[in-house]
């Protein structure tokens, strides 16, 4: 709770400390700041994880002095190639060694591996300009807003926006802006993404006596569960890096409005999926080799994407959901395409929200096609959420086979907060035979707005009015998040 305000307060006062003086020296004094409050925030996680963590920087750290010092410069290729493969090559086995050992496994390890990896590759391939200042690496790697699940912020754009957050001046307007987002993402993970998550801990454990509707609420909570969780990470990064005068990479931008799984891929973890794609379905051959290549290489990607995420079979199964529907999706695509041309017709086309040329849809077609999706979405994340591929059957076997009857008192109780629960018992409601349940109907229903029908809060945020309104429900939300911290879990992706 202190470490936010105390280091978003001494970055502030720093850099007006040192508004005159030379860029070079307040450069340094800033760069010394956010490694010292990155290494604070990361250390609270433990002196194992800070640990681990400091091995690889130290490590990547000598590949890329190895890339571009003088020696590499004067020998042939073979030895710059060399040189990365066996940075990349130790860099994936401690990832993998951490993953599949059950020893330890250190908090977000993979994302600041791929952010070391993707930085050695594109040092190696020129397009990443390093000029042997190591601060800037250290605070590149360790900047805490993403340290944890990403972005994966490309390095050139990364120092753009660092360098601009040190010349920034305090925009009041700009503050509370970052604030409202900052309420927002809290609400969003502590209210919502952790009470649904109550739920769905309790279906995902007790598959065996659930009744059918159980069964389908506890997918579908933890669909939104995951949305809300990680949608708020991405909010509270952002809205830490607007009080800086940073602007971070967009990650996360409605996902479940995708009207099929490619669009879905443009909009869930959007950095990892343009990780994968330069850095794996690229070098295979991408879409360059024909079309049965490009639907292997795109299979490889997901799997790899299925093991990267976790060890069991439910990953992999998880990871060739997505690979086979791309596929399908594609060839589905490329198909119609290839008819449409034939004939001659004009395709209507329309751009989604990455800007990507799609075919524009009626409004009952639009939204059949992102229920549609939705749904496969949310059958997936029940083998990514299951103990074993086992229990995803089971689970899917109690939504037809579950019968019709009340729910369990522990399944619905999660969602009756006190705040909420007392005044439903002051009222008639409580007479009501289905009272025990309004808290869970109140926040499904409150939860498919959101994920539905509402704009991205980062969007709203940015061009929403300021005034009493607006600073009301900042106030509102940080009060209520506040007095629930007490049994906030971990972010889910901190364990990838």
């Amino acid at each position: 709770m202190l470490f936010l305000p105390i280091f978003i307060l001494g970055f502030g006062l720093l850099r007006r400390a040192l508004s005159d003086h030379e860029n070079r020296s307040k450069e340094l004094a800033l760069d010394i700041w956010i490694i010292a409050g990155s290494l604070v925030f990361y250390g609270l996680f433990g002196l194992r994880n800070l640990f681990v963590l400091l091995v690889s920087i130290l490590w990547n750290a000598a590949i890329v002095r190895a890339l571009t010092g003088k020696r590499a410069q004067e020998k042939e290729p073979a030895y710059k190639r060399n040189i990365l493969m066996i940075g990349v090559t130790v860099d994936a086995l401690l990832l993998l060694a951490c993953k599949f050992t059950g020893v330890f496994f250190p908090v977000a390890i993979s994302f600041y591996t791929f952010n070391q990896i993707a930085f050695i590759v594109d040092v190696y391939r020129g397009e990443a300009e390093f000029d042997g200042d190591f601060l800037t690496y250290l605070s590149y790697i360790l900047f805490f807003p993403k340290l944890l699940q990403g972005p994966l912020m490309p390095y050139k754009k990364f120092v753009e926006e660092q360098k601009k957050s040190f010349e920034a001046k305090t925009d009041w307007e700009n503050v509370m802006r970052a604030m409202l987002l900052l309420s927002m993402g809290l609400f969003k993970k502590v209210i919502l993404a952790d009470t649904f998550g109550k739920a769905v801990n309790y279906g995902f454990s007790n598959i065996a006596v659930l009744g059918r509707l159980e069964a389908i609420l506890s997918a579908f909570f933890y669909s939104f569960q995951l949305y809300f969780d990680f949608s708020g990470y991405c909010d509270v990064a952002t809205a830490v890096c607007m009080l800086m005068g940073f602007e971070l990479v967009v990650n996360f931008n409605s996902p479940y409005k995708s009207v099929n799984i490619m669009d879905f891929w443009k909009r869930w973890h959007i950095t990892l999926t343009d990780f994968f794609t330069k850095y794996i379905y690229i070098p295979l051959g991408g879409n360059r080799k024909g079309a049965v290549r490009t639907y292997v290489n795109i299979l490889i990607v997901f799997l790899v994407s299925g093991i990267w995420h976790g060890t069991g079979w439910t990953f992999i199964v998880w990871g060739l959901m997505h690979g086979v529907m791309n596929v399908i999706t594609r060839a589905v695509k490329k198909a119609r395409d290839a008819k449409a041309a034939k004939a001659g017709a004009e395709q209507n086309v329309g751009e989604n929200a990455n800007g990507d040329v799609i075919r524009t849809r009626g409004g009952v077609a639009h939204a059949a096609a992102v229920l549609l999706n939705f749904l496969y979405v949310t059958a997936a994340w029940v083998f990514f959420r299951a103990a074993s591929v086992k229990d995803a059957i089971g689970l899917f076997g109690r939504m037809i086979l579950g019968g019709v009857r009340p729910f369990y008192s522990t399944f619905a109780d999660g969602f009756n907060l006190d705040e909420i629960w007392y005044f439903i018992k002051v009222t008639p409601l409580m007479k009501l035979s289905f009272s025990w349940d309004i808290c869970l109907w109140l926040f499904t229903a409150f939860a498919v707005i959101i994920i539905f029908f509402c704009p991205n809060a980062i969007e709203y945020t940015k061009k929403c009015k300021i005034g009493v309104r607006t600073t009301l429900l900042t106030a509102f939300l940080l009060f209520w998040c506040v007095l629930s911290f007490g049994g906030v879990a971990t972010y889910l992706y901190m364990n990838f």
